[in-house]
Order: structure tokens, then C-alpha cells, then sequence
């Protein structure tokens, strides 16, 4: 597409928007005693969304593949139904297994199919390097909502009808908005404006590369660390004495101050190393989550909550510029899934790992702890990663130049 596709990328950004509210920031809420939480163990759901999360990676390889030769709006109106179907399954759950089922085989594939994973492909295929910034910022501002919007949503629909009907409310919102967004809005096909020829594909070469292995790892780490931050921070602070109603606000919050990073971070990797923007990010975040080891006061909440905000979204869009910058072409959604399902596989027992530890010791203190470790590991190998990747160009620039000298 030679021009900017608006309507496009705003309906991929909707359905972005609302899965993950819907799947992801409303699991907070449901895992609190008031919702889920009193019906299921911390462990039972917590097994559950990480399952589901393992299951989204281990199937982020062949949607890759499918959005890749097909484009994504398949995909998309597909992951929109699957996810209605998983969160109404969930509004009838009565044992534990019912709970593992519909995460599991309903909702862990709706979000694979309705998360950024598909939305990156999509930029890469749609968006020359010039513009890719601008797509990547639109789709992430509008994704950032989610958080604003579907926390303290979800409180509410939980107050007046209870946790059960909140998840078939919640189901019935994705089911509509992507199933419009995805019907009426989404070009069918894979578009090729912005990609340039890929070398053959392999996953043995691509596991051979140092800088996505270090990179990979990165992100493991780091997905891992936040999704359980994210699971169970309402618990966590409810934990601590607060009111739910205040810790979904302050998670609102949150999610608003994402959006200036959010914009802004793809336009900085585009003049600076993307891996560099990209650590410091993860840096800021460990001190987000410090501060939720020993909660003391309300300041704590406060602080941890508004640089958990802005940190997260200077994050969020730099894994695109990183991985487009190094493999845009005809195969990016095949070397995406290969490094989420990496990643999503070994990630998703973090939060399942937080879930038993927190009932195996009684408190989120530990947990918090180790998720504090973990994030400062993602942003030193992150950041070594983006100097693997300079010492291979600058190995690629020498050869080329001696090649030159050669035939000269």
C-alpha cells in the first residue's frame, strides 16, 4: 500500500485494543477474592492463563505462517470468535479443569490470533521502514487504551453482575468489535508495500544468529516478567490492604501514562540502536516492580504504578523496530513466531510460577522479588544483544568491502 492505510491499521488497533482487555487486563480483576478468586484457586487460574499463554506461543509460528502467505484479516475475525467461545466457556466453569479447558483451548489461541503478534505482521507487510514508526505508534496508542478502559470496566461489570456475566459481557464486546473491524475493515491478502526480499528461510540459520538468540532471551525474560506483574498486581496490592475499586484506578492510570512512551519510543529507535531504547525501558520497569517487594505505604502503590506506566510504554513497540530492522520480508511473521513461541513457551510459567509460590508461601513478597531479578536479566541481555548486532554488520560492512577491493 503506497498510501497511509488509516482505516486499516485503526481496526487492527480496536481489536488489539479489546482482546486484551478483555483476555488479559480483566484476568486481573477475575483473579481477585471478589471475582474468580473466590470461586478458584490463585493457582488454578493463574495455571490457567499461564496455559493459555503457552498455547498463543506455541501456535504464534504457523499464524505467522498463515498471515504471512494470506495476510491477517482471517486471523483476526477468527481470533475475535474463538475468544467469545473461550470467555463464555469460562462464565460456566465449575471445577478446575473447566477453568484450565477454556483457557487453554479457546482463549490461549484467540489470543495468538488477536494480540500485537498478527498487528506486527501486518505493519511489516503494509509500511515501508520510512513509515513503520507512524503505523507502530498509531497501533500502540490506540492498543494502550485497553488497560484505561477494560480494568475498571471490568470491576464494575463484576460489581453489578458478577464475575460470570462480566466474562460473557466481555466475550460479547470482542466477538462484535472484530468481528466489524476484521469484516469490513481489513484488506484481504498479504500486502507487500513496505518488505523487501527475505533470504531463504530456516529455522536452524535463524537459531544459529547470535543477536536473535540474545534478543530472544530478552524477551522471554521480559514477557514472562510482565505478564505476571500484570496477573497479579490487583491481588498483590489487595493483598497489601488496598481496595480493589482504588487499585484498578491506579492501574488506569498506568495505562495512560504508557501512551506518551508509546508513541514516542518507535520515532527514538528510528534515530538511536532500537535493542538500547529497548533496555532502558526494562531497566525502568525493575524499578517499578522493586517497589512492590515490601509495601509500606500508599506512596509505594503510587510510584509503582505511574513508572510502571511510563516505562511499559517505551517498551511495548520496540520489538517490531528491533525485529524489523533486522528481518523485514515475505518470511517476518514465520521468524516472529519462531521467537514467541520460544518465548511465550518458557514466559508463560512465570505467571503460573508467581500463582504457586504466592500460596506455597503465604504472601506475594517472594514473587515480587524474584519478578524484579527477572527483568533486570532482560534488560542487560537486551542490551547485549544490540552489540551482537553491531558487530554483525560491522563483519558484513568489512566483507562487502573487501569483495569490492577483490574485484577491483
Amino acid at each position: 500500500m503506497e498510501r497511509f492505510p488509516w482505516s486499516a491499521i485503526v481496526a487492527i488497533a480496536l481489536i488489539v485494543m479489546v482482546a486484551f482487555g478483555a483476555m488479559f487486563y480483566g484476568f486481573s480483576v477475575f483473579l481477585t477474592a471478589d471475582a474468580a478468586g473466590g470461586d478458584f484457586s490463585t493457582t488454578t487460574l493463574s495455571l490457567g492463563y499461564g496455559g493459555a499463554a503457552l498455547v498463543g506461543g506455541l501456535l504464534a509460528f504457523p499464524i505467522g505462517r498463515f498471515a504471512d502467505r494470506r495476510g491477517v484479516r482471517l486471523v483476526f475475525g477468527a481470533g475475535a470468535v474463538v475468544g467469545f467461545l473461550g470467555l463464555l466457556a469460562f462464565s460456566f466453569a465449575q471445577e478446575p479443569w473447566h477453568v484450565l479447558a477454556a483457557w487453554w483451548l479457546l482463549i490461549g489461541p484467540a489470543g495468538a490470533m488477536t494480540y500485537y503478534e498478527p498487528a506486527f505482521v501486518a505493519v511489516d507487510q503494509w509500511f515501508s521502514a520510512q513509515h513503520r514508526p507512524r503505523a507502530l505508534a498509531t497501533l500502540t496508542v490506540i492498543g494502550g487504551v485497553s488497560g484505561m478502559i477494560f480494568i475498571p470496566l471490568t470491576e464494575r461489570l463484576v460489581t453489578w453482575f458478577g464475575w460470570r456475566g462480566a466474562a460473557v459481557a466481555l466475550g460479547a464486546i470482542l466477538l462484535i468489535v472484530g468481528g466489524i473491524a476484521a469484516s469490513v475493515f481489513l484488506p484481504s491478502g498479504a500486502g507487500r508495500a513496505g518488505q523487501t526480499p527475505s533470504e531463504s528461510f530456516s529455522v536452524r540459520l535463524l537459531l544459529s544468529d547470535r543477536r536473535f538468540v540474545m534478543y530472544t532471551i530478552g524477551m522471554l525474560l521480559s514477557f514472562g516478567t510482565v505478564q505476571a506483574m500484570v496477573t497479579h498486581r490487583v491481588a498483590r496490592f489487595e493483598e497489601a490492604g488496598f481496595a480493589v475499586a482504588s487499585v484498578a484506578v491506579w492501574a488506569a492510570v498506568a495505562s495512560a501514562l504508557s501512551l506518551p512512551g508509546r508513541y514516542a519510543s518507535p520515532y527514538v529507535a528510528g534515530r538511536r540502536r532500537p535493542t538500547s531504547v529497548h533496555a532502558s525501558g526494562m531497566a525502568a520497569l525493575t524499578l517499578a516492580l522493586a517497589l512492590a517487594v515490601f509495601i509500606g505505604a500508599g506512596w509505594q502503590m503510587s510510584a509503582h504504578f505511574l513508572l510502571f506506566g511510563v516505562s511499559f510504554g517505551v517498551m511495548l513497540p520496540l520489538r517490531a523496530m528491533v525485529m524489523s530492522s533486522w528481518y523485514s520480508g515475505s518470511a517476518y511473521g514465520r521468524i516472529l513466531g519462531v521467537q514467541w513461541s520460544v518465548a511465550a513457551v518458557l514466559g508463560a510459567a512465570l505467571p503460573a510460577g508467581v500463582g504457586v509460590l504466592r500460596d506455597i508461601t503465604g504472601d506475594y513478597q517472594l514473587p515480587m522479588a524474584c519478578l524484579t531479578i527477572t527483568m533486570a536479566l532482560a534488560s542487560i541481555v537486551t542490551w547485549m544483544s544490540g552489540r551482537s548486532a553491531s558487530e554483525i554488520r560491522n563483519a558484513r560492512r568489512v566483507a562487502a568491502n573487501r569483495s569490492a577491493g577483490d574485484l577491483s
